[in-house]
């Protein structure tokens, strides 16, 4: 079955349903502010990056939705359309990468993975941001989002560590109530 884009008929209204961020949380588990680019995957109509604006430069928004970065156009911010399985950078250009509330949406898990550590600079910090399927309230969604036909598959924290892990970062695993984040450090290069 072919993958709908519910996000871009969500697009025009996606900011008043979904309205929570929590930016000194992300600021401090990404360690901003930060001199160079911020890429924020799978950030759809830019509410994560409008509010880090000023913390990185430049701040990146990348969605594969035409409706979702339109909106994040509109609010000035420069976006990127392209698949979390095929990223357009360079290895080791991107010293910081965000990705909230969008992993279990991914087709290929995996192959992303590897795309982010890929484009992730040595020393560059990755924080991923997922809803936790180890509670009630994200099985609800999770099923929510089935019926919907959306290709979700959320992942249990400690898998996304071991999948991170085994991709070659080091990862540490922070949680609170319904959500967790996943926080990647690549390696330094050794000479």
């Amino acid at each position: 079955m072919p993958w709908l884009d519910h996000f871009g008929f969500l697009a025009p209204i996606y900011d008043r349903v979904i309205t929570a961020v929590q930016a000194g949380r992300l600021e401090a588990l990404l360690q901003l502010p930060v001199d160079g680019l911020l890429l924020d995957v799978g950030g759809g109509t830019g509410r994560v990056a409008k509010v880090l604006a000023g913390q990185a430069s430049p701040i990146v928004v990348l969605d594969e939705s035409l409706g979702m970065l339109r909106q994040a156009q509109e609010k000035g911010l420069p976006t990127a359309c392209a698949r979390s399985e095929q990223l357009p950078f360079p290895d080791g250009t991107i010293p910081r990468i965000l990705m909230v509330d969008a992993f279990h949406h991914l087709g290929d898990q995996d192959h992303a993975t590897a795309e982010l550590m890929r484009v992730l600079a040595p020393g560059g910090r990755m924080v991923i941001e997922e809803p936790n399927i180890e509670r009630g309230a994200v099985k609800l969604v999770a099923l929510a989002e089935r019926l919907a036909l959306m290709r979700s598959r959320f992942r249990r924290p400690r898998e996304m560590k071991r999948l991170f892990q085994a991709a070659g970062g080091r990862v540490k695993i922070s949680r609170d109530g319904s959500d967790f984040w996943v926080v990647v450090e690549k390696r330094k290069h050794t000479a």
